[in-house]
């Protein structure tokens, strides 16, 4: 079968199209033809050898995102069946830039009819951590006020239409391109980072779901009110000189159940994918170079002939 390989760290260009054997399946896994394969920053990272948690042994095949159908079953796998069209998010090391991956039913989820393959695909990583970072880190609930930064992007878009669904106040930063955009998520207040000081704007906020980093973190920490909560994608999130407020890391894990919930959404239009960019998996290369290069909108999807 053929495979999207990372041959050594470094640029886009060490990623190439190779043959490889067919994945070998355990009693409790399942095998899945792969239709669609989202693309995520972090694949970028572990390609470039800047991802802390992960480091694979070469040469691997990335990818996180999967959705596709199963044609074949481990002998004590019973909560699927083959021909069953499911999406998830595999664990680090099975890859999904592949025709084919194995999967254990604690990683997929039937995929909602009304979805198609690239929708899917689109989900898992960035939808899961938007509603974990959220829910389980941030306890956001109806009415309370939350500040998405990088509201644009593959997680940012699920979070703001997330914590719209659930009946917050949203505040979002995006680049003023996208101004309208996050507004038709939910935001009931989207903020143009490149021209407007979000701490002069949103004040109170009981979270804060942190994307970015660096000054845009610092920055922060002032908006939130006494005993707010900070969550980021990125490590030690530490309030900066005020000790009635707290900060958590998100760290992505997969949900069969959360999935499920999350693909309900989509199907019943209450939550929509943006697909910013399809690209063959053949062209996994132009992938990494598009995340890495250009501003994205929404997701980046490998389709599969």
């Amino acid at each position: 079968m053929k495979a999207v390989q990372m041959i050594r760290a470094g640029g886009a260009e060490s990623l190439g199209v190779v043959e490889i054997p067919e994945p070998e399946i355990h009693d409790d896994e399942v095998l899945v033809l792969v239709q669609a394969a989202g693309v995520n920053p972090v694949d970028t990272k572990i390609r470039a050898g800047t991802f802390p948690r992960f480091h694979p042994v070469l040469p691997a095949t990335l990818g996180r995102d999967i959705s596709g159908t199963i044609i074949r079953s481990g002998s004590e796998v019973s909560e699927f069946r083959t021909g069953e069209e499911v999406f998830g998010m595999l664990d680090y090391d099975r890859g999904s830039y592949a025709e084919l991956a194995a999967a254990s039913p604690r990683e997929i989820a039937r995929k909602p009819f009304g979805i198609n393959h690239l929708e899917a695909a689109a989900l898992p990583v960035a939808a899961l951590t938007a509603w974990q970072a959220l829910f389980e880190h941030g306890r956001l609930r109806k009415s309370q006020r939350v500040l998405i930064h990088g509201a644009g992007g593959g997680v940012g878009h699920y979070a703001v239409q997330f914590a719209a669904w659930c009946g917050a106040e949203v505040l979002a930063t995006c680049a003023g391109s996208d101004v309208d955009f996050v507004g038709s998520l939910g935001a009931g207040r989207p903020i143009d980072y490149q021209s407007e000081r979000f701490e002069e704007i949103a004040t109170g906020m009981d979270l804060v779901l942190d994307l970015i980093g660096g000054e845009i973190r610092q920055r922060s920490w002032s908006t939130l009110k006494s005993r707010g909560i900070l969550v980021s994608t990125l490590p030690n999130p530490k309030p900066d000189g005020r000790a009635d407020v707290s900060g958590r890391e998100v760290v992505v894990y997969s949900s069969p159940a959360q999935l499920d919930v999350i693909g309900r959404l989509v199907a019943d239009g209450r939550v929509k994918v943006h697909l910013d960019r399809i690209f063959l998996f053949t062209e996994a290369q132009k992938a990494h170079d598009h995340l890495e290069r250009e501003h994205s909108r929404g997701k980046t999807v490998l389709r599969f002939p």
